[in-house]
């Protein structure tokens, strides 16, 4: 029996074994990316979870830092050329590049109203391809950057493997600092692989081109400069995450209540003023109200495989035979900003392992009680949770990707069931783990 065990245990660890689980994981992964649209539920879920598999056994492999640059890079640069298959955001990234690179500022313009423009690529054909047509842009500054960089290569296809490219170089450069940050906290490398090899971070990153990965790198960066000491460089590259998505302004909280006031004041003042900078294509009055306008709308009016909102929406049914989202949406968001505030100011203590607890959980709160969670918004979680014990994410990881089975049908249709079984297994995780692994007072 030794015999036998320590056999099954060295086979477990062979690098033969973690090379095919690396294979399955790479061609799971391209086969959905090339093969399948936004449409195939039934076809991609089955290599959805093969992936998934795949990454489970990988996470727990000894892979050196050279084999995670080397597998990262890899099943990236495999997705070049796949066009974005399971999202329809890649047309309006293209038609504000176009905006920007005529000299037309996307912030002021209604697409409606640019079609008219003559403007080369930006036809009809395309406006018919777009997701908000009667919508200004809700895009900051230097996700617009990475629009225009792309777009200066010619069609739609061109400036889908620039912008490829552009992500895959950024998302190298977080994964660089990733180390960094673990290596700082004296945690185990191997924990870059729960993020990096995530299937949902891969076919939503470069695959389908979410900017959350962008607005990660950037964020990773500047956790490693804000915790070693060096505010200027750790509030430029937070800038510059807000400026990709506007979602880490919630995590400034922490550092209002923590920080001393001389080191609260330095940092806010710096970043402040690099904001200033970034935001300054928008500096026209017109511009900030229409990118508000959109902003506001996204609490009022989307709604996409919700938890919390969706029960409350149906008891506003009940109570007022109608959708209550326009109140709903605000009201839930004062809820969310409440939970920030209580968690950043109730205690004192501010390291590095400290304020990644904190960001998974008003980042979590947020996105349940958010009105919209799209699969690729759990990114953003991944990360931060590979630096603590909890593990709830891995599992809506793979969860919120039946989500997708709401474009199966001839029609899109919001099927509740499927919802309520994925919310359903996520909170008996997390109440499993909340109960049964030890917690640190933050």
């Amino acid at each position: 029996m030794p015999y036998k065990a320590n056999f099954l245990d060295k086979f477990l660890q062979s690098k033969i074994l973690w090379y095919v689980f690396a294979v399955i994981l790479t061609v799971s992964i391209w086969n959905i990316a090339y093969g399948f649209g936004q449409n195939d539920f039934f076809a991609i879920f089955p290599f959805y979870t093969l992936a998934f598999g795949a990454w489970l056994w990988l996470t727990k492999a000894t892979l050196t830092e050279k084999h995670i640059y080397l597998i990262s890079i890899f099943i990236r640069l495999g997705l070049l050329f796949a066009f974005p298959s399971l999202s329809d955001d890649i047309y309006r990234f293209f038609w504000d590049g176009k905006l920007t690179l005529s000299g037309i500022s996307p912030y002021g313009i209604l697409p409606t109203d640019a079609l008219h423009q003559n403007i080369p690529y930006l036809d009809q054909e395309l406006f018919e391809q777009l997701n908000s047509q009667s919508y200004y842009t809700i895009y900051p500054p230097i996700s617009q950057l990475y629009y225009f960089l792309s777009a200066v290569s010619g069609d739609i296809v061109q400036a889908n493997v620039v912008l490829k490219i552009l992500f895959i170089i950024t998302e190298v450069a977080g994964l660089f600092f990733l180390f960094k940050i673990l290596k700082s906290l004296q945690l185990p490398i191997q924990l870059a692989t729960i993020y990096m090899f995530n299937p949902l971070v891969i076919l939503e990153g470069v695959g389908n081109l979410h900017f959350e990965v962008i607005m990660i790198s950037f964020l990773c960066i500047s956790i490693y400069y804000i915790f070693n000491n060096r505010i200027i460089y750790g509030a430029a590259w937070l800038a510059l995450s807000i400026s990709v998505k506007l979602l880490p302004l919630m995590l400034l909280p922490f550092f209002w209540f923590r920080w001393r006031s001389q080191q609260k004041w330095k940092f806010f003042i710096i970043l402040f003023i690099f904001l200033s900078v970034l935001f300054s294509p928008m500096a026209e009055g017109i511009q900030v109200t229409t990118f508000m306008q959109s902003v506001d709308l996204y609490f009022r009016k989307f709604e996409f495989n919700a938890s919390i909102y969706f029960v409350m929406r149906w008891l506003g049914y009940q109570i007022s035979g109608y959708n209550l989202i326009q109140y709903l949406g605000p009201l839930l968001g004062l809820l969310t900003i409440g939970i920030n505030v209580y968690q950043a100011a109730y205690t004192k203590t501010s390291g590095a392992k400290v304020f990644l607890q904190y960001a998974l959980i008003v980042w979590t709160a947020y996105l349940l009680l958010a009105t919209t969670v799209h699969p690729w918004y759990v990114i953003s979680i991944l990360f931060f949770a590979i630096f603590t014990s909890y593990r709830f994410v891995a599992i809506w990881s793979y969860l919120i990707f039946i989500s997708y089975i709401n474009y199966s049908y001839p029609v899109y249709y919001e099927n509740l069931w499927w919802i309520a079984m994925e919310y359903t297994l996520l909170t008996a995780w997390m109440v499993w783990e909340y109960t049964t692994k030890p917690r640190n007072v933050i």
